[in-house]
């Protein structure tokens, strides 16, 4: 079974390359006669599907790969049917909301190639179609969170008549009517698809996620309940780095839900048994939990920090809130109760950025929020008592 980890190739990822590539081929031959031309579509479209296929090969499901070859291939019927018909905007925000958002704008560029290719128009056409969907795709992926998505269809709209103007009527000495009267028809059709499209994947995949989200941080979850049964102390150190990694990660602009899961579960592999890691043991649960993609991802990456990797700010804050709760304890453990906080704390986040072997050397948060850190932890004097 193909995991998302897996950056190879599938057989259903030659799907959006090959089938396109040929059947543009083949246009491009009956179009223009020229067995030449059918070699260049050929070859182009097959580069430009690859380049799909490459930049999303983690997330390139049989569906998306399917969707993708679908809408290339409807795109490349324009050079036989009016533009309108075929709304290539719309065709990008519908593969950004099934697979993601940069591969729906590379995917608009290959749409947009295709019927360039076929019927050699002019390039102010291939730039208007695929700036539409650059555009499209950037708004109303901004506002698929929160389901709102009049104010971006209206900002689409001024938009898309404007570009048009500039880059196509501008262009033309004399205006015929289905010089207004085509790409009017085709923004209200792709006004319609990209409501449909945002509504539903609001509905059926935002709101989904969202109750997803609220589940794994709720600290009644089912793995949390199993650590605070089998090992209290476990249990006492993730309930306490949460505390800290979603305190830091509102007050500097942080995802909260991603930053709190990390506090939670980034040793909750200490419930298995495997004769594994830790860190392969949490990858593991979380993954066999369902835990969402974003999370998973950042519990591996915390599993793999090591003296000289690259460690993203949301993981470099957790590391450093849990060695310095960690650190606490052991020393309240051993009964030592006259610590000198200020100098313990800094020592303990001190040797995470210093000496060769410093796990956080190259890590990307920024040295004002790591100041705003180190000072905020010397004022929690009287919260370190509940790790006593």
């Amino acid at each position: 079974m193909e995991t998302e980890d897996n950056r190879s190739f599938s057989a259903h990822m030659l799907i959006p390359i090959l089938i396109p590539a040929v059947v543009t081929a083949v246009e491009g031959y009956i179009v223009r006669q020229s067995f030449i031309v059918a070699v260049r579509d050929l070859l182009v479209v097959a580069v430009a599907g690859f380049a799909v296929v490459y930049t999303g090969r983690k997330k390139m499901t049989i569906t998306s790969s399917v969707c993708i070859m679908l809408l290339a291939l409807i795109s490349s019927i324009q050079a036989f049917i009016p533009d309108f018909i075929v709304p290539i905007a719309a065709f990008g925000v519908v593969v950004t909301f099934i697979a993601s958002p940069m591969i729906g704008i590379i995917s608009t560029v290959y749409f947009a190639a295709v019927p360039f290719l076929v019927t050699e128009r002019s390039f102010e056409y291939f730039l208007f179609t695929a700036l539409m969907g650059i555009i499209g795709i950037s708004l109303i992926y901004g506002r698929s969170r929160i389901g709102r998505y009049v104010e971006a269809l209206l900002i689409y709209a001024m938009l898309y008549v404007l570009l048009y103007t500039a880059l196509i009527v501008m262009k033309r000495m004399t205006i015929e009517p289905e010089l207004i009267i085509d790409p009017a028809v085709g923004l209200i059709l792709i006004i319609v698809i990209m409501e449909i499209a945002g509504y539903r994947f609001y509905n059926n995949v935002i709101k989904r996620r969202e109750d997803l989200y609220k589940t794994v941080v709720d600290p009644e979850h089912p793995l949390l309940i199993e650590l605070k049964n089998s090992n209290k102390t476990e249990y006492k150190r993730a309930i306490h780095t949460a505390h800290f990694t979603d305190l830091f990660a509102e007050r500097f602009g942080y995802n909260r839900v991603l930053m709190k899961g990390l506090g939670f579960y980034h040793r909750i592999g200490v419930l298995s048994e495997e004769d594994t890691s830790i860190a392969v043991r949490t990858v593991k649960l979380a993954v066999n939990e369902g835990f969402p993609g974003d999370i998973v991802d950042a519990l591996r990456e915390y599993g793999e920090v090591r003296p000289g990797n690259k460690v993203s700010a949301e993981v470099a804050i957790t590391v450093i809130v849990d060695s310095v709760i960690c650190d606490l304890m052991k020393e309240f453990a051993s009964g030592n109760d006259k610590l000198d906080l200020n100098k313990f704390i800094d020592k303990s986040i001190l040797r995470l950025f210093s000496g060769q072997n410093s796990l956080l050397k190259k890590s990307a948060i920024p040295y004002s929020d790591l100041e705003d850190i180190r000072k905020h932890l010397k004022t929690e004097r009287i919260y370190y008592d509940f790790l006593r």
